[in-house]
């Protein structure tokens, strides 16, 4: 109960820093589109990679299992 009542209040912290931070006029040049699109690519192919070895590996142990027996 008392790890639940923590999580509420950090939620209600982190909703709060976001609700009442000032307008910051920043300027973001064209070029940060273009590399936070590149990272996104970039991780999703990288993660399709990851996990498409590890599907192989399972694929072909299982073929060799069965052609032992």
């Amino acid at each position: 109960m008392r790890v639940v009542r923590c999580m509420w209040c950090a939620v209600l912290a982190v909703v709060l820093v976001l609700l009442t931070e000032p307008r910051a006029y920043a300027y973001t040049d064209p070029g940060s589109g273009a590399l936070l699109w590149q990272a996104l690519v970039a991780a999703f192919v990288g993660a399709g990679f990851y996990f498409r070895k590890f599907l192989f590996h399972f694929v072909v142990k299982k073929k060799i299992e069965k052609e032992e027996q």
